[in-house]
């Protein structure tokens, strides 16, 4: 089977670049490989050059080297940046862009793949996903955000509360970042030639279809002056939301809708009867083209409801759980560690969605002798922005271990010894892959009640659920997991591994082969 797989970011840079997504993409593609299948992995939006009147070349693909036996293609000087904040402020163009989907047509008509599965728009438009089924093949897309009907991809109002009314796309005037589309592509396009050394001639481009017999190294392109910006509002760097009463010296809240606990409601949006703006229309083609794909995957239930709830046709989209390649490289279960000082662990990434800041919450809603009994470790890429309020709570702990990121292999020896893993999101985080990475390692969860998470915690199986966004409701239940220590004996006892990566990938092999049939 030829199946080409496309996210935004490009495939060698795993989760340091694209987050949990690009890494399972990763994982899925590698598998799908050593199956026999042949695959292909596209990705698009972040590479701009300059032609020879200093403006942005035509939109064009080429080739990277191959990654573990995956053909690798990026879509560079696309019209549509990626990552999805960066395009957020030029909704128009992600609703159609005939500069690039012709350039996907041209692609596709080249590869021929059986199956394009597509994990993410960013970078593309709605009318990118008629130009890749042009030559018959079957389009399936995994819902692993919100990018398809939000430009800022969280559903969450200016990056902080979360969004209940679209209000004809109204809404999203001034919620999406202050970012200039234009000016991003050429600022990552490098300076104008004319300030540029004379480069040798260059040589003759090969064709787009010599490409797919073998790697050909791309020319060096200028590399952008700066990354592009993590998409989500900024974290604390010190306390600012409400405090125990022992500690009136911290800052009231901005705005009390930030501390709201939040439901798993999946509840429609109203849609006003008003004049549509491009952020709507934007919506509506996204929607429409969900409906038009072969099989929409929701990797959750409660994404599955969402989206039906936002418009998208009921008989094409159907719930199915993702795998994790954790699940093989657990190590065998380790007696149960003494229960003080009570282990757990923050893991991931840090910013305002994920909820390190909601913890920190709880934890000062504790009173000190059930402080001193805790062994907290944090380890997050982008965590040195809460940093200093870590370290300010390090002597009223037994323990804090504070790590910039890890390595995904190194996952299994990093939570070897903790007591539960902490999953505190504040917004309907569509199948958080911390979750099952932690379940693959034997450890229980404590999670918020949002989103994918209760897909996969039962509370009082394999873990505990507390309202989303409720530090008084966290705070209640790491206070019961630590003063009952038969209760984590009991979770341990109930977790069982996920899906592997190898199930997950025959799950869908069989699934592509069913469509049409």
């Amino acid at each position: 089977m030829r199946i080409l797989l496309v996210n935004w970011a490009r495939l060698p840079d795993g989760p340091l670049e694209g987050g949990g997504v690009n890494g399972y993409c990763g994982q899925l593609a590698v598998e799908f490989t050593r199956q026999g299948h042949q695959v292909a992995y596209l990705s698009s939006g972040q590479t701009y050059t300059r032609g020879p009147d200093n403006a942005i070349s035509p939109c064009r693909t080429r080739r990277l080297p191959d990654f573990q036996g995956i053909q690798v293609f990026d879509v560079i000087n696309s019209p549509v940046l990626s990552p999805g904040p960066c395009q957020a402020r030029d909704p128009a163009a992600e609703v159609s862009s005939p500069p690039l989907e012709a350039e996907l047509s041209r692609f596709v008509a080249l590869f021929r793949p059986d199956i394009v599965h597509l994990h993410n728009v960013e970078g593309l438009s709605a009318g990118s996903f008629a130009a890749l089924r042009s030559s018959g093949a079957k389009v399936v897309f995994s819902l692993h955000n919100y990018h398809t009907v939000c430009p800022q991809v969280y559903l969450m109002h200016k990056g902080m509360t979360p969004c209940r009314n679209f209000d004809a796309g109204r809404a999203c005037v001034g919620c999406t970042p202050d970012f200039d589309p234009v000016a991003e592509r050429f600022q990552r396009a490098g300076p104008p030639i004319d300030l540029l050394p004379a480069p040798p001639s260059p040589p003759t481009r090969p064709s787009l279809l010599a490409l797919f017999a073998k790697p050909v190294p791309s020319p060096p392109l200028a590399p952008p002056p700066s990354a592009p910006p993590l998409p989500g509002a900024p974290v604390e760097t010190v306390a600012d939301l409400a405090a125990p009463i022992d500690a009136p010296q911290r800052p009231a809240p901005s705005t009390v809708s930030d501390l709201a606990p939040l439901d798993n409601d999946p509840s429609p949006d109203p849609w006003p009867e008003a004049e549509e703006n491009d952020y709507a229309r934007r919506r509506r083609a996204f929607v429409h083209a969900l409906s038009t794909c072969d099989t929409v995957l929701a990797v959750s239930e409660f994404v599955r409801r969402k989206f039906i709830a936002l418009g998208v046709r009921p008989k094409v989209i159907r719930t199915l759980h993702i795998g994790t390649r954790m699940t093989d490289l657990a190590l065998p279960p380790a007696p149960m560690p003494p229960p003080d000082p009570f282990r757990i662990a923050f893991v991931g990434y840090h910013n305002h969605f994920k909820g390190l800041h909601c913890l920190l919450d709880a934890l000062d809603l504790l009173p000190d002798s059930d402080l001193a009994r805790i062994d907290l470790l944090v380890s997050a890429k982008a965590v040195s922005s809460i940093e200093p309020r870590l370290q300010a709570m390090r002597p009223r702990l037994a323990r804090l271990s504070v790590e910039h990121g890890y390595r995904y292999e190194n996952l299994p020896h990093l939570l070897r010894d903790r007591h539960c893993g902490i999953v505190p999101s504040v917004w309907w985080d569509n199948g958080p892959q911390t979750v099952l990475e932690f379940l693959a390692c034997g450890v229980p969860v404590l999670g918020a009640d949002l989103g994918g998470i209760p897909d996969f915690i039962t509370h009082e199986r394999n873990g505990l659920l507390f309202r989303g966004n409720d530090r008084h409701a966290l705070a209640a239940s790491i206070s019961r997991l630590l003063n009952d220590p038969g209760l984590i004996a009991r979770l341990r006892s109930g977790v069982t591994p996920p899906k592997s990566m190898q199930d997950h990938a025959n799950e869908l092999l069989t699934l592509y082969a069913g469509i049409g049939t």
